[in-house]
Formats: C-alpha cells, sequence, structure tokens
C-alpha cells in the first residue's frame, strides 16, 4: 500500500506521518515546534495543520500553545455513532432533510445498532432490504434508506471511524417513474371546488405562475407587486430572481389575501406549504383518477401557457427553465387540444 505523502499548509506547518499518526513542525518565536495532530486521517489532519497556520498569521503564540487534540473516541456502535457523531459532527443534511430522514434513521438504528460500525456488511444491508421488500417495501423507499446508509458510512470512512463503506458495495433499485399528470381545464376547477381556501390558493400560485413549490414556499410578501401586476420570484440556486407577471385571477386571490390582514413585508405570504394529503382527498373528492402532486401544476401551466399562444422564448423567462430542452419536458400534449389541431384539416 502506497504511503501517505507529506502536505505543507501556507508554507508555516509541515505535516508528515510518524508511525500510522500525523504530525507536523512550524516555527514560533521560540523556535522549531513539533506537534501531533492525534489523527490517522489526512484530511483531517490538514485541517488541524490549517488551524495552526491560521493561529500562526494571527500571531497568536497563547492559543497556538493550548492546542491539545484528544485522539477521538471509538464510534463504538452503529447506533452510537449516528446519534454522537454523525448528526451532530459529520452531516450535511439540511433541517427539512434531518426532520424527513430521522423515522429512517430510527428503523435502521433499530435494526443495526446494536452492531459495530465494522460488522454491519453489504450482505446484511441486502438481506435486510430484501427481507422489506418481501414484507412490500417499494423501490423508492429501499432507495431512501440505503441513501442514508450511503451517507452514514461516507462520513465513517472520510473520518477514520471505519476503513470500508458497505453500502458502496450495494445498488439503488431502479424506480418506477409515474409520469405527472395534467388536467384539463374542467378537472382542473372540480379540484379547485373540492380544495379548502388555503391549499385553493397554493395551487392557484403554482397553475398560474409556474413556480416550483420551494419557490412558492420563499415567496415573500415584499416580493409581491400587486401596481405593476407582478411576482419577483428568487431562484435559490444562484441568487438571482426573474420576474413573473399575474394573471388576473392570481392577482385577485393575493389582493384578497393581503385585504385580509396586514402582512408584514418580510412575512411569507404562505405559512405553511404542506398540502399533500388534501390536494390526494380533494382529487378523491372530484372523481379525478390521475396522479397528480403540487409540481404537476408546474407542468400545466406549461400546457396551459403553450396551448395559449404564448411564444417558448418568452415561458422559458417567465417559468425559470434553464433550456427548452427542459420546456419541452414540462409542456404536455393534451387531447383536446390534439382534436382542435386535427380539425383544422377539415
Amino acid at each position: 500500500m502506497k504511503e501517505a505523502s507529506p502536505f505543507e499548509v501556507e508554507g508555516l506547518v509541515k505535516g508528515y506521518l510518524r508511525g500510522a499518526a500525523w504530525h507536523c513542525t512550524f516555527y514560533t518565536p521560540a523556535g522549531r515546534t513539533r506537534l501531533k495532530l492525534a489523527t490517522k486521517n489526512k484530511r483531517q489532519a490538514e485541517r488541524r495543520a490549517r488551524e495552526i497556520a491560521e493561529l500562526i498569521q494571527r500571531e497568536d503564540w497563547e492559543a497556538l500553545s493550548k492546542l491539545d487534540w484528544k485522539p477521538k473516541p471509538q464510534a463504538g456502535t452503529f447506533a452510537l455513532f449516528v446519534r454522537d457523531e454523525f448528526l451532530p459532527n459529520y452531516c450535511s443534511w439540511s433541517e427539512r432533510t434531518r426532520k424527513g430522514e430521522a423515522s429512517r434513521l430510527k428503523i435502521l438504528c433499530e435494526q443495526f445498532g446494536a452492531l459495530p460500525l465494522s460488522a454491519v456488511t453489504a450482505s446484511a444491508i441486502k438481506t435486510w432490504l430484501s427481507r422489506r421488500e418481501a414484507e412490500g417495501l417499494s423501490a423508492a423507499t429501499q432507495n431512501r434508506y440505503l441513501a442514508a446508509f450511503k451517507s452514514i458510512f461516507k462520513a465513517a470512512v472520510t473520518y477514520g471511524y471505519c476503513k470500508t463503506n458497505p453500502a458502496a458495495a450495494v445498488t439503488m433499485k431502479k424506480e418506477e417513474v409515474r409520469p405527472k399528470d395534467v388536467l384539463d381545464d374542467d378537472e382542473f376547477e372540480r379540484l379547485l371546488a373540492e380544495l379548502p381556501d388555503y391549499s385553493r390558493r397554493i395551487v392557484l400560485a403554482a397553475a398560474e405562475t409556474g413556480m416550483r413549490s420551494s419557490e412558492i414556499r420563499r415567496l415573500k410578501w415584499e416580493d409581491v407587486d400587486l401596481v405593476a401586476s407582478e411576482l419577483r420570484v428568487a431562484i435559490a440556486k444562484n441568487k438571482e430572481f426573474r420576474v413573473v407577471p399575474l394573471t388576473e385571477r392570481l392577482h385577485a386571490v393575493l389582493k384578497e389575501m393581503r385585504a385580509e390582514v396586514t402582512p408584514h413585508p418580510t412575512a411569507p405570504v404562505f405559512e405553511a406549504m404542506e398540502i399533500r394529503k388534501g390536494l390526494a382527498s380533494a382529487l378523491k373528492r372530484a372523481r379525478i383518477e390521475k396522479h397528480v402532486t403540487l409540481h404537476s401544476f408546474r407542468h400545466q401551466f406549461a400546457t396551459r401557457a403553450l396551448e395559449a399562444g404564448v411564444s417558448s422564448f418568452h415561458l422559458q423567462a417567465i417559468g425559470g427553465w434553464k433550456s427548452p430542452v427542459m420546456l419541452q419536458r414540462y409542456g404536455k400534449v393534451r387531447n383536446r387540444a390534439l382534436h382542435e389541431q386535427m380539425a383544422k384539416l377539415n
């Protein structure tokens, strides 16, 4: 096995292996100093060396003299590593993802929690997933469990708690992708009639603008300009924004909402976005059997706009699609539109 090479940080700190552990040397006013970095992991050693270099640059010799890294405690069992190390220190999930994964991690810890990290093998993971599949667990849910395994063991390997990632040898299942259905005009009106006011307003915001659910969630009252009849939609990926003109129907809805209260400019337009169960119930009451989620209304917006004759160039800018190819994935062809086009041959 090739030995890890030495490293240097800012020309101030030199790191090198001594035995299995990393050490470093640097200069202070007192002369050349050696220090144990107390880790066998090179990446962690480099981070600690950068910390030393920053103290040297600030000439904070007192803080430098107090540096003393104790070896990390052993991870112990799978459950202890997840609870004491992964979640508080190494997990990069957002707060929303953490909440969504909480029940999944609980089940994994109940099943594998008493085992040492090194005792969790690829075979054990496959066997457990196969048993759950026989119990009726979908491919998509199996993949979510496997993704959690991969994240946990990736952190364990990166930070020196175990040598291999057993989940890396387990492949994801092929998921059945259900195409998003687009409602026709009659179905959409029947759905609106069955939705409670709050959910109906969110659905209208999605269907009349094509906004993503995350964009609707981030929408604040300061982004709503009823005089100019437009929205300023923040784009989270690159901190830019786009302007979305309001339809008359959505303008009336937002005007009605603002008249009910006097919101603070930075207050969200929609306080909560969890309408999945209410939407499913409304679809049943409206006797609509199509697969419809909140994201489906982004497809519906693109389809309806193209049918109405909005140019692809302008629609791409309004909906925030990065390319005409992406827009084509969202714009569907409804049966009524096909009949109208074929009628031209008559």
